[in-house]
């Protein structure tokens, strides 16, 4: 009889609704235990970003920096072994083989590099700076005796009025003039000896040699010559492609350049030109992801991906690294998560820069507008449909012609990226 009672109670409507509040109480205070730990996740990341003010002052260039916990470096030699054990230390970047982060439970690591890459001691502001988050990685692809480094500036006096020019060469272009017997610094050599780098102020021209007293010391100058190495100039990166303990844990890796001296990097075995700041990712084992949050980059391949914009990259094992890339591909809007990582890396960018006297910046996920190179195969409608916008806009800004009419190789203004088909121009 009791049995038969406790079958008859289990299917009482009342026990089900005992159960269904039961399972919603569950539900929330699963919830609720997610939002926390999100939250905790969340507070990691920004402690972690903050360290950088402290534990990355004063970071001079062609060094790197223990930003925060864990993170490893390895030198290729003993002879360049520095102690890079806890956060704040810092090392040269000369000789280092390989630099890792990492995730543990509560701990998110942090390491940033500063790239001299040519610049002029005179150069006011960072190199290249290099910013490792989370489970991250980089491998130096440079070897330490052919990596270049620029002297400190010799003084000597234009011997007649001359001008400056932005590159040496046959047909430069002239950006300023030297008066007789102006001072004038310079750090070295064109490839073919004629042309000195002039570096006053920290800016860059170039003036014919022939044009200044020569110094005995001016032998000693090292030569730019096209493709010159310098310390990381190339290297392969790599990040983590498990999903992170929340989103703001996402490993990351972040460049970003002089706004004013794009740099040419060859990265994961690919030479890129960057005028920008780009994040990585490895969304997969064999994928990596490239996207350019201010300015623009261009591939090898002759791809330019503009601000805002994300580009593919199949990677392959070779037998000189793990994760070649092979070829790129085109250039798609940035996601709002993109997006959202780049606005990270920038701001943990600029806690470094207040820590060392740079300037900040800032991300926008459009430009007001772009000027699009037309390519073949390019058409109108295309255009819109890449970047987010209207064919009418496009032809307003271009003129207002009906007979717009696209011509491979010219400039097509591309306003209000990113506004949505209803703009219509003004």
């Amino acid at each position: 009889m009791q049995t038969l009672m406790r079958t008859r109670m289990s299917g009482h409507p009342v026990t089900a609704r005992y159960r269904l509040l039961i399972t919603f109480a569950l539900m929330l205070v699963a919830a609720g235990l997610t939002a926390a730990q999100d939250l905790a996740c969340g507070e990691t990341v920004l402690r972690a970003f903050a360290s950088l003010q402290d534990n990355c002052a004063d970071l001079p260039r062609d060094s790197l920096c223990y930003g925060n916990a864990p993170a490893q470096a390895s030198f290729a030699k003993e002879d360049f072994a520095s102690d890079f054990g806890a956060p704040g230390a810092l090392a040269s970047l000369i000789g280092l083989d390989a630099l890792t982060t990492s995730a543990e439970a509560g701990r998110w690591g942090l390491a940033a590099i500063n790239i001299g890459a040519h610049l002029p001691q005179t150069y006011e502001g960072p190199g290249i700076i290099v910013l490792l988050a989370g489970d991250a990685a980089l491998v130096n692809e440079v070897d330490p005796a052919k990596a270049m480094l620029i002297p400190p500036p010799l003084s000597t006096i234009a011997t007649t009025a001359t001008v400056r020019y932005k590159n040496p060469g046959v047909i430069p272009a002239p950006v300023g003039r030297l008066a007789a017997e102006e001072l004038v610094l310079v750090d070295s050599w064109d490839n073919s000896g004629d042309w000195l780098r002039v570096v006053n102020g920290g800016e860059i021209s170039w003036v014919e040699s022939a044009m200044v007293v020569r110094l005995n010391a001016m032998d000693n100058l090292p030569r730019l010559a096209l493709g010159a190495a310098f310390a990381m100039q190339a290297f392969s990166l790599s990040t983590g492609t498990g999903y992170p303990e929340c989103a703001e844990a996402e490993p990351f890796i972040a460049i970003q350049t002089p706004p004013d001296l794009p740099a040419n990097l060859t990265i994961n075995g690919v030479d890129i030109h960057l005028g920008s700041m780009v994040t990585f990712q490895q969304v997969h084992r064999n994928a990596l992801s490239m996207t350019v949050h201010r300015g623009e980059a261009t591939t090898i391949f002759g791809q330019t991906v503009q601000q805002s914009e994300t580009i593919l990259g199949i990677l392959v094992k070779t037998d000189a690294r793990d994760n070649q890339v092979l070829e790129w591909s085109g250039a798609l809007r940035a996601s709002d998560a993109e997006f959202a990582r780049g606005e990270r890396a920038q701001a943990a960018l600029n806690l470094l820069a207040k820590a060392n006297g740079w300037n900040e910046f800032e991300t926008f996920m459009y430009p007001e507008d772009i000027i699009h190179v037309v390519q073949s195969g390019d058409t109108l409608y295309g255009l819109t449909a890449r970047y987010n916008t209207s064919v009418e806009g496009i032809i307003a800004a271009n003129g207002g012609g009906d007979d717009l009419r696209l011509l491979i190789g010219m400039e097509l203004i591309v306003p209000k990226p990113g506004s949505g088909f209803a703009w219509r121009g003004q």
